[in-house]
């Protein structure tokens, strides 16, 4: 994908059509990482051997970055450094003794246990933060405001997670994993309130389109959220092929669009005042900032790698799976606690810094 196209911003103000950043950038972050996610958990499904090699790819590229991505809104610059600092300095060390108190007096399925659960809700409600984004851009907030809208939102992904407790699978990314008993019945029900609630959903708001009273962007963002939570955690019989797919799709979203906050929040120049991150954001620096920001997760987390799992594991006498867990998960529940707190939608710095209403 082109940096110059990504860094065109000459649909932002178009009325009928109100994208988040232009045609090309947004049909790209909604259609496009859909479905490199859904074909990546296609290929893992046909080929289970080079699930490995997907997930290193996914982690490495991905994962590993989108999390590094959150340091660009809390470190880059002497603003949000003062604005955050306890987060980055004090957050990690609470979250870590409660990660390793959990793995040395209860276990690391726990762990594991909290992981896939709380994840789900962190997809769920980063996807929720951007389709807020898209009915602002609308400048109509209440369609995803809507009690009803809402609802149907929240009841896909539920059903999902239901689906996946009633597989019972006992690991999960090899790890044991505990799920919710789920009878028949429930699934069933549950099921049966999200299919209908997903049809009137599609009817309400293909004819609100028809009517010119809603907007087209966020219709088919919305989409792209139900097809990713129905395809990833109830398609596929294999949690991990699923959970691959809802992941790439979540690390590419948050990736991409950290950087399009950070460019709209200095209109795409360089500010003085904030050098290094105005810098990496301008319109057409999209490969520089990918490139620093995954050179600095790779760098981190290949130190992490050599060194700081075997100091874990050594410190504390358990195994390196233990350890990789207790290091992994602390990285993982501070960035889901952080980015709970930095991207609410209803903060008017964050509404501002995205030109939406």
């Amino acid at each position: 994908m082109a940096a110059g196209s990504f860094s065109d911003t000459s649909d932002i103000s178009d009325i009928d059509h109100p994208w988040l950043r232009g045609m090309y950038f947004d049909l790209s972050f909604i259609a496009g990482l859909a479905t490199v996610a859904i074909i990546s958990g296609i290929i893992v499904a046909l080929k289970p051997e080079s699930f490995l090699l997907v997930l290193t790819l996914d982690l490495w590229l991905l994962g590993y970055h989108h999390v590094a991505a959150t340091y660009t809104r809390l470190t880059f610059d002497s603003e949000s450094w003062r604005e955050h600092k306890n987060k980055v300095i004090y957050l990690p060390i609470i979250v870590a003794i409660a990660v390793t108190s959990m793995v040395l007096l209860i276990g690391p399925w726990l762990i594991a246990t909290i992981y896939l659960h709380w994840q789900w809700y962190h997809y769920t409600r980063q996807s929720e933060g951007v389709s807020k984004a898209y009915a602002g851009r609308s400048g109509n907030f209440q369609l995803s405001a809507n009690p009803c809208n809402r609802i149907i939102f929240y009841l896909v992904p539920f059903a999902g997670i239901v689906n996946l407790s009633a597989k019972a699978p006992e690991q999960f990314l090899f790890m044991p994993v505990a799920t919710l008993p789920i009878s028949p019945m429930f699934l069933l029900t549950v099921n049966a309130l999200a299919c209908a609630g997903f049809a009137w959903w599609m009817i309400v708001n293909l004819k609100k389109l028809q009517q010119g009273k809603s907007s087209f962007p966020w219709f088919l963002y919305m989409m792209s959220h139900f097809a990713i939570f129905t395809i990833a955690y109830i398609a596929f019989d294999n949690i991990n092929f699923g959970w691959l797919v809802v992941n790439i799709w979540h690390n590419a979203q948050y990736i991409l669009f950290v950087w399009h906050f950070n460019n709209k929040r200095f209109n795409g120049k360089v500010d003085t005042k904030h050098l290094l991150i105005s810098t990496l954001s301008k319109n057409n620096n999209i490969s520089i900032y990918l490139g620093a920001t995954l050179a600095l997760s790779s760098a981190t987390y290949f130190i992490i790698d050599l060194y700081g799992v075997d100091a874990v594991s050594s410190v504390f006498g358990v195994s390196t799976i233990a350890a990789a867990m207790i290091v992994y998960q602390t990285i993982n529940f501070h960035h889901y606690i952080v980015d709970a707190s930095i991207w609410k939608m209803r903060k008017s710095s964050v509404r501002t810094n995205l030109d939406i209403k």
